[in-house]
């Protein structure tokens, strides 16, 4: 697997230098396939700590797919949490059994799944060739594409 982003510390990844704050600043908006890819979009949360310049929206486009899992998890509890990030890993395809740890790993090697967690336990699970992160700024109307 190959991507344009490093994981930064299970909450956060940072793409050409900057810091997106996945767990704190943007809310999961939807998962989506087409073809052979799958996207999964987040929004920018409305929360007032979250800075005017913060990307509108980031689209993760996962590229040639070979292996996706995913949970629902529980929205009973606390269901204002069902779209907050709690963790984003690369994890070995090798234990697909685990699906909710977390690997301090930047990169992803070469036969690794990426895992994103979310508080109420939802859960998607992917393996593909490639990752993509685009941002959208919604002031510029610009997607950033590297």
């Amino acid at each position: 697997m190959k991507t344009n982003f490093e994981i930064v510390d299970n909450y956060a990844v940072q793409l050409n230098g900057i810091h997106i704050d996945l767990h704190n600043n943007f809310e999961f908006k939807e998962i989506s396939e087409f073809e052979n890819n799958v996207r999964i979009e987040f929004i920018k949360s409305t929360g007032d700590w979250v800075h005017e310049n913060e990307f509108e929206k980031l689209t993760f486009l996962h590229q040639n797919v070979t292996f996706k899992n995913s949970d629902d998890g529980d929205n009973s509890e606390s269901p204002q949490d069902e779209n907050t990030l709690s963790g984003i890993t690369f994890f070995p395809k090798s234990t697909r059994e685990i699906n909710d740890g977390f690997m301090g790993q930047k990169k992803p090697n070469k036969n690794d799944d990426i895992v994103y967690l979310f508080e109420n336990g939802k859960m998607f699970r992917l393996n593909c060739e490639r990752i993509e992160l685009i941002t959208e700024n919604k002031k510029t109307n610009a997607q950033h594409r590297v």
